[in-house]
């Protein structure tokens, strides 16, 4: 298990001055800012490797983003990440075998469409998705051969402009741009890149789910780790002569080189300060792109009345975007529907209280399934951007900004005296926990 240490108030400045191994090379100390996946990734490899290494934490809690809830004893809940996206070949396949995870597949193949009772009644079937498809494509196409870069709103208004589309083609539109990239990417249509925003490599193979939790794979990573938890960091001085950590509370940490991991939400917001500042080319990929937002809500019943075959629920309705999407957990031992919200939705729904945003999720519910369907008898919502520690759920790619801009953020400065990582630093795949796992891999090489 990992040695976790608490900061207290009276902590003094801690110097990490490891003797050097033998032979050719030199034990390195090395200070890693975030205990989330990028964090506890580049840690072990570092450790492996027989550098000193400490992890310092500002949360209580290791994982970052990948936060499994045990608040239902017999059902851990991912409030951050959930799914290995693409199991062949992914990194994350290997650590959850090594971890001892159980997973469960989930299929978009086997899924279920609801049509609200207002766009039945104007004659709705289905979610036209070859149509919604063939215009968003075509608008993409367009827009690369553009000078500038602009939103994805703005080309698909281009070739289809709203006051030419009916009332039922403007809820399959949106219906299609908030399943398929508001709450994929995290980000609003009018700021999503129509030239960059589906950049980005991926694995074959299933996506599934971790009915124990995906803090199983977190746990394992910080075995034998030197992590400092409730440590949060004011500021990094760096240099190629070595680092210094120094934290809110008082103290510092200090080392030859640091990697600094945590989101790109604090990063923009100026939660570290860096000194020297970060070079202007960094500054600006930060700038550039975006931090998105995914908001989950698990509704927890008394038992499953929907169908135990379906993976995914989806809600066609006048109210763009919102409670669209549904995951059913049945398949993982659980009587829980878990809705999405993403981007600027996602925004205005966690500022409600939980009883307002419970009973609109039940609206939706009932909407699908019936005005039968019960009530939850439990929730856990999500408000990531709200989280200090996060602003945010992960990176996208906002208009004229792309790969180049997170190649810039993973480029060691000073010799590899600092490293960023994280997922918004994978140019090959951004906003996922295997690109966070990598990048922190890549920084620690």
């Amino acid at each position: 298990m990992p040695h976790r240490r608490h900061v207290v108030a009276s902590l003094a400045a801690m110097i990490l001055a490891p003797p050097a191994l033998s032979g050719q090379v030199k034990r390195q100390s090395v200070a890693i800012v975030g205990a989330g996946i990028a964090g506890l990734s580049a840690a072990q490899a570092l450790m492996q490797a027989g550098h000193a290494v400490t992890v310092i934490e500002a949360r209580d809690r290791i994982g970052g983003r990948i936060h499994t809830s045990h608040a239902w004893p017999d059902t851990p809940a991912d409030l951050g990440a959930s799914w290995i996206h693409g199991t062949i070949g992914n990194p994350v396949t290997t650590l959850a075998e090594q971890a001892g995870a159980r997973t469960v597949p989930t299929s978009y193949d086997r899924s279920q469409l609801h049509v609200s009772p207002a766009l039945e009644a104007a004659g709705v079937r289905d979610a036209a998705e070859a149509w919604a498809t063939g215009v968003v494509s075509g608008a993409m196409r367009r827009a690369v051969r553009a000078d500038n870069d602009m939103s994805l709103r703005a080309a698909i208004d281009q070739i289809n402009p709203p006051a030419q589309r009916t009332p039922a083609q403007s809820a399959q539109l949106e219906f299609h741009l908030a399943g398929n990239f508001e709450q994929e990417y995290g980000g609003a249509a009018h700021r999503l890149s129509a030239w960059s925003v589906e950049d980005g490599d991926e694995f074959d193979g299933a996506d599934v789910l971790f009915p124990g939790g995906y803090g199983q794979l977190t746990d394992h990573l910080a075995r034998g780790l030197d992590i400092v938890t409730g440590a949060a960091v004011s500021e990094v001085r760096w240099g190629a002569k070595g680092v210094e950590v120094n934290l809110r509370m008082g103290g510092a940490i200090r080392a030859d080189r640091v990697i600094v991991t945590v989101p790109l939400g604090v990063l923009q917001q100026g939660g570290i300060r860096f000194v020297p500042e970060l070079p202007a080319a960094k500054r600006t990929a930060i700038g550039r792109l975006g931090m998105g937002l995914l908001n989950k809500h698990f509704l927890r019943f008394d038992k499953a009345f929907w169908p135990p075959g379906t993976d995914w629920f989806e809600l066609l309705k006048e109210t763009p975007g919102k409670w669209s999407q549904w995951v059913s957990l049945s398949k993982a031992g659980a009587p829980v529907l878990l809705g999405f919200t993403g981007a600027d939705v996602a925004r205005e729904v966690e500022r409600l209280d939980d009883g307002a945003i419970v009973a609109e999720a039940a609206d939706a519910i009932r909407a699908m399934f019936g005005s039968s369907a019960p009530g939850p008898v439990g929730w856990q919502l999500t408000r990531w951007s709200m989280d200090e520690w996060a602003l945010g759920s992960y990176s996208y790619n906002a208009v004229d900004s792309g790969r180049a801009d997170r190649e810039e953020l993973a480029r060691p400065e000073a010799g590899g005296a600092l490293c960023l990582a994280g997922e918004a630093c994978s140019a090959a795949y951004p906003g996922t926990v295997h690109g966070a796992l990598l990048s922190g891999r890549a920084a620690a090489g």
